[in-house]
């Protein structure tokens, strides 16, 4: 199975750093060998603070524009939006700081270098030669120690010069044998993708932002001092062995608190302790946690071995199937190096960002990018990585109960596309023409919604569907049932949106319309979702006959001229036939509200969708339609999508170049730049290929692409809480093994057969062909 990601050169920039992380903080390796950088980051390094903005007589617009999109007036109720309910910015994701490890006099004449990222044991290794000294570094994140932890080795005494620098207001001072990096994250920041306004000011700093204290303490067999030219640098002289501590405490509270705690005290206690460990008992307890973690899923395409550096196989043309068993692996490793019980959600960049002003803000969008980051958790068993994702719903869901009390004077909560680490859910977009494309969308909540009934789906806590994930699907629907609109003997959410895309209409390019195909999805999936978890709490009111009743009337589906699934409520031309959201396919995936043997006619619309949108696009993007190919059952088409994505993007593109998606060197999906949903989405993709959940069945192979007859997957899981061993060979199931903590009967299509199943609680059911 293909864990190692392998380099012959140091990283010359973030696109091609390694990057480490424990759920909360997180670091990009270069593996340079004069001066060694190391980009850190904590989850709670925010700008901003916790409020909401609410836009004074925002729900009196809506009003006017549902009255003027309900007249045709299309471009007039999108000016009215615009101009009057959109709101300021939500804050960006900052850095936490840098560590630089400077070898005193170093030539520069290295050789037999190597730089590794090891995802088995989430391990970063670096081993060159250079001035007949062979060394050896080592670099880890430790979740059960909550430290990055570097280890120095060579083969004769080195000096070395070790510095800092951290976010914001900031200070860094050596002192003894420690580092300590003290910061203050703005509570203002202009967003990278807005700088055009010109503000009077980019940053404010007035001691309200995040503040945070860093340590690295250095032990090792050489002499420590203080530089004596800069008090802010540490000299280590004439050693064999070097060991960093580093640890970082912040002042964040929580969403809705003022991030008022200490951190300078903690983090000076936190580290001395630390450094009362040695570095193999911290290693020991690191891949202890981690080994057990990414060993519950494993695959094999029967690619066979490959020699070549993880760029050079990048490069090639042709792609070998050993890389699709790296980028699978890759994603899920990113998803417990960025996700874990404790820390916040992961984001748009996962928890990597070395930019005050990174790609869209490195925040949260929750019209598909959020959702794709976690579209993998549950089947590679990484259940517990998905906690962060559910704390995160159950924050919005108390922010957006106000937005929708003043947006929309409606019940229950909803949440618009953009949100951060204050949970923010009202609209931004801040008046920018054409900024209702993305900012007016109010369907965030409804999306998230699936994300809890799913963790249901496949644990079977029954605890967590009536404590947690219920009563927010419910607060979810009581917006709905709020602002639906009857229209056609229709109920209809109006005006409404498909995210970002654009159309003709009378002359305007407009994106406000009277209803859109994925708006509707979304609320019918969030009704079908209710009904079936009042079934299994055996709730029976008036509030879930409501919505039973209401499933049929929300549910449209249209086919247009071309045989393709309609995305608005008439047959606009699009100004961009090729956009990159796909929105509008959502009920084939991930949604599930159709599937190709119980809604032939519309999975057919999907198709034809698909033929015309083209697979050119953003690296997200590609990865969606693979996702939809596979759900079509076309798998030779999902993996020429999937290849497309694969394209090489050289490490310095870190600028948005339309349809130009791809991966960097790193393996980090480029939008471009860095957006790192494609690198989750990916290990989505390719589980498609030989496993579906759908119509009540386990189906194996559903997908399985014709150039990989032979493989294995062990470890995935299905709805059910089903663990399942699947190999195949000649393009057929060969071996299925079944194993489930209860007693449950299932159907499983294999080989073209339907098969009843009965499972014996924790007892291994096999299949042979």
């Amino acid at each position: 199975m293909e864990n190692i990601l392998r380099y012959s050169f140091g990283a010359n920039n973030f696109n091609e750093a390694l990057p480490i992380g424990n759920g909360s903080l997180g670091a990009m390796v270069y593996g340079k060998t004069a001066i060694d950088r190391i980009s850190l980051n904590h989850d709670t390094l925010w700008a901003g603070k916790p409020e909401q903005f609410m836009v004074e007589g925002a729900f009196e617009a809506n009003e006017r524009a549902k009255k003027l999109i309900l007249e045709g007036r299309n471009a007039e109720a999108q000016r009215e939006l615009e101009e009057h309910f959109s709101g300021p910015w939500i804050s960006p994701y900052l850095l936490l700081g840098t560590l630089f490890i400077e070898r005193i006099e170093s030539s520069g004449n290295v050789s037999n270098y190597i730089r590794q990222l090891d995802l088995e044991d989430s391990l970063v290794q670096v081993r060159y030669h250079e001035d007949g000294v062979d060394f050896e570094r080592e670099y880890f994140v430790s979740y059960p120690d909550n430290c990055l932890m570097i280890k120095l080795r060579s083969s004769k005494p080195v000096s070395y010069k070790i510095s800092g620098d951290c976010v914001g207001k900031s200070a860094v001072v050596a002192s003894k044998d420690s580092l300590i990096l003290t910061g203050e994250c703005p509570s203002y920041i202009v967003p990278s993708y807005h700088r055009e306004e010109k503000p009077d000011i980019y940053a404010r700093y007035d001691g309200e932002g995040v503040k945070v204290t860093a340590s690295a303490k250095i032990k090792c067999d050489g002499k420590i001092e203080v530089d004596g030219y800069h008090s802010d640098n540490i000299i280590i002289k004439n050693a064999l062995d070097v060991t960093v501590y580093f640890c970082a405490e912040t002042s964040f509270v929580a969403f809705n608190k003022r991030p008022d705690k200490p951190t300078f005290d903690a983090c000076v206690q936190r580290i001395n302790a630390l450094a009362n460990k040695s570095y193999e008992d911290i290693r020991s307890a690191h891949l202890a946690d981690v080994r057990p973690l990414y060993r519950r899923v494993s695959i094999d395409l029967n690619g066979g071995d490959c020699d070549k550096m993880t760029d050079e196989r990048l490069l090639s043309d042709q792609k070998d199937i050993g890389l699709l068993e790296l980028l699978y692996n890759f994603g899920r490793y990113l998803l417990i190096a960025s996700s874990r019980k404790g820390s916040r959600a992961t984001h748009g960049q996962g928890i990597w960002n070395e930019s005050y002003f990174a790609a869209w803000g490195s925040h949260y969008t929750t019209n598909i990018n959020i959702q794709m980051n976690y579209w993998a958790a549950l089947m590679c068993d990484l259940a517990d990585c998905n906690l962060p994702l559910v704390n995160f719903i159950e924050e919005l869901s108390i922010n957006g109960e106000e937005t929708a009390k003043h947006y929309y004077h409606a019940d229950g909560f909803t949440v618009h596309h953009n949100t951060d680490l204050w949970a923010k859910t009202t609209p931004v977009g801040n008046k920018r023409p054409g900024g209702a494309n993305f900012a007016y969308w109010n369907l965030g909540g409804a999306w998230l919604c699936d994300h809890l009934f799913e963790h249901y789906e496949y644990t079977l806590d029954k605890d967590f569907l009536a404590d947690t994930a219920y009563p927010i699907m419910k607060k979810a629907a009581e917006f709905f049932l709020s602002v639906l609109t009857e229209y056609n003997g229709k109920l209809i959410l109006t005006p409404t949106t498909s995210p970002e895309n654009e159309f003709y209409c009378d002359g305007d390019i407009v994106s406000v319309c009277l209803y859109s195909a994925m708006t509707q999805q979304l609320i019918e999936s969030l009704f079908r979702n209710i009904s079936r978890s009042a079934d299994i709490l055996g709730i029976d009111d008036d509030f879930v006959r409501d919505i039973r009743e209401k499933i049929p009337r929300v549910s449209i589906y249209e086919i247009g001229s071309q045989g393709q699934l309609l995305e608005f409520d008439k047959e606009f031309e699009e100004k961009d036939p090729h956009h990159r959201h796909i929105s509008h396919l959502y009920a084939l995936y991930p949604a599930n509200l159709i599937t190709t043997d119980s809604d032939p006619v519309i999975s057919e619309g999907v198709r034809r969708s698909l033929q015309i949108r083209g697979s050119n696009c953003t690296g997200w993007g590609m990865c969606w339609r693979a996702a939809l190919w596979a759900k079509l059952k076309d798998g030779d088409t999902a993996l020429d999508t999937l290849k497309a994505q694969l394209r090489y993007i050289p490490s310095e593109i870190n600028r948005s170049m339309p349809n130009m998606g791809g991966t960097y060197p790193n393996l980090f999906n480029s939008c471009p730049p860095l957006q790192i949903d494609g690198s989750f989405g990916i290990v989505a993709v390719i589980s498609q290929f030989f496993l579906q959940c759908e119509d009540g069945k386990i189906k194996i192979l559903p997908a399985l692409p014709s150039s990989i007859p032979q493989g294995s997957l062990k470890g995935i899981m299905a709805k059910g809480n089903v663990k399942l061993d699947i190999e195949w060979k000649n393009s057929k199931l060969s071996h299925l093994s079944l194993t489930s903590p209860i007693a449950q009967t299932i159907t499983v299509t294999a080989n073209g057969t339907d098969r009843s199943i009965k499972l014996k609680a924790n007892e291994k059911y096999i299949f042979i062909d």
